[in-house]
């Protein structure tokens, strides 16, 4: 951590000592949020056996921006915590809470054509596929080279990524990778506006490939032996002995890559009052464990500013699932939508519930959302915002755990999972500070026990609620030459 500090006072102080002769523009800023949240539920539903609790959770970053003509660099420290984690008492950080959260470069060959090298959040459309996940306190960026062009008298980007991940040494390029990551990436996005901007329209492809995981097993050894007994001269009886050792062995698969590919638009029209959203996205290849992958995901919705203060909002998702119920087709084939690098907590309710349900995994049965928002806007400091969502799933089915030859490896469950109700209070007294509180509350069904390991009729009423502050100052910014 040290190292870490060392490193960004000098670049403090290189900074600031010529920034007064470049010809660009150098800034630094930062971040502090806090977050105090009351947990009762959130994630998933509890029984009587837990309680609610509170908790503090915090985050701060410092951030360095430079920008000239032909180069754009930006370098970010974080420490992302919770209150206590640490030793009050000590210069040393026991948990892994300092880190780079950015740490890129772009240089501008032409005005049309950049590349950008590094540590990097990426955000497309509504981030449903690729998004910063700010939500979490640690976030979410990428090491990868990033190709970008533009042309804006065609109101028209596009960009070109790829990531090659691989363990530190740097092994062969078919080493053996056991992080939990993808260990190839890439991915195409083009966006092209029309009508002044009234109508946008983006094609994004992704291919991400994983090595199949690593198998540990036992390998065991039973050896028996025969020991006879003589009185000299003749054999008067023998007795066995037999023995069992277990040898750990770990089989590593560094040569089996499984590759995932998806694909998809997004469109969005606003016209005075009203907005339309949609997108749609189609996987392909293959699960991580070499099984064939088909998944599809649809979502959209619309939203119209009746008056001034006030616009209502509605809209439906669909993520296509396993069938339980299918064990034939579970065999071969995977047919759960993955959210791959999203914003998960911009959809499917503030209380996650569906947040480690869905993700990179496609072994999940699916997800029906149909929602419902409105939003009062009570002046430019200050908003309210109500959400109503149902959840449901596309089958009628959720694995079960065997216990017996005779039990069925999945059981008949409603396609009901509740619904949740989400109110967020929004205030911002000045610029770059920002107050916002929130009262989550899950309706549970039957169905959404099951879901979280519980017995039906067992799960208490979950409910989340958190007031967050998040002040972002610019601490230095020098003039432009």
């Amino acid at each position: 951590m040290k190292t870490i500090f060392t490193k960004a006072f000098c670049l403090i102080s290189f900074a600031i000592a010529f920034a007064g002769t470049a010809t660009a523009q150098f800034t630094i800023s930062g971040e502090f949020r806090p977050r105090a949240e009351y947990r009762d539920g959130y994630l998933k539903l509890g029984d009587s056996s837990l309680t609610g609790y509170a908790t503090i959770l915090g985050r701060s970053r410092l951030i360095f921006d430079y920008n000239s003509e032909k180069i754009q660099t930006r370098f970010s420290v974080q420490h992302a915590f919770v209150f206590g984690e640490n030793p009050y008492s000590s210069d040393t950080i026991t948990k892994n809470t300092v880190n780079i959260f950015e740490g890129w470069f772009r240089y501008n060959f032409t005005k049309n054509f950049a590349v950008r090298i590094g540590r990097m959040g990426l955000t497309y459309d509504d981030m449903r596929i690729f998004g910063l996940s700010n939500w979490k306190q640690w976030g979410a960026t990428h090491d990868l080279v990033n190709l970008e062009w533009k042309a804006p008298e065609a109101n028209y980007v596009g960009d070109y990524g790829f990531a090659i991940n691989n363990t530190a040494p740097a092994s062969s390029y078919l080493g053996d990778y056991t992080i939990k990551n993808y260990k190839y990436m890439s991915y195409l996005y083009n966006q092209k506006k029309f009508f002044k901007d009234k109508l946008t329209v983006s094609l994004l492809g992704v291919l991400d490939a994983y090595q199949k995981p690593n198998t540990s097993y036992d390998n065991i050894v039973t050896k028996t032996v025969v020991t006879w007994v003589t009185n000299g001269t003749d054999t008067v009886g023998s007795f066995t002995t037999t023995t069992t050792t277990k040898t750990p062995v770990t089989e590593t698969h560094n040569l089996t890559i499984y590759a995932r590919g998806t694909v998809g638009a997004t469109v969005a029209f606003n016209w005075n009052n009203l907005s339309v959203f949609a997108n749609g996205f189609y996987q392909t290849g293959h699960y991580k464990d070499g099984r064939n992958l088909s998944a599809h995901f649809l979502g959209g919705w619309v939203s119209y500013r009746v008056f001034k203060p006030l616009t209502l909002m509605v809209g439906y998702e669909q993520l296509s699932g396993n069938n339980a119920s299918d064990t034939t087709v579970l065999k071969n084939n995977v047919h759960g939508f993955a959210t791959l690098f999203g914003t998960n907590h911009s959809f499917y309710g503030y209380m996650d519930m569906y947040q480690t349900y869905l993700g990179l995994d496609a072994l999940h049965n699916g997800l029906n959302d149909l929602y419902g928002r409105a939003t009062v806007k009570f002046s430019e400091k200050t908003s309210l915002e109500a959400t109503y969502r149902w959840f449901s799933l596309p089958y009628g089915y959720l694995p079960y755990k065997v216990t017996k030859k005779t039990d069925l490896p999945y059981q008949s469950v409603s396609t009901d999972l509740g619904s949740e109700v989400d109110l967020m209070f929004v205030y911002k007294p000045i610029p770059n500070l920002e107050l916002n509180a929130a009262y989550c509350l899950y309706l549970k069904t039957n169905t959404r026990e099951i879901l979280d390991g519980l017995k039906t009729g067992k799960g208490r009423l979950a409910q989340y609620a958190y007031l967050m502050i998040t002040y972002k100052p610019n601490f230095f910014s020098s003039e432009k030459k």
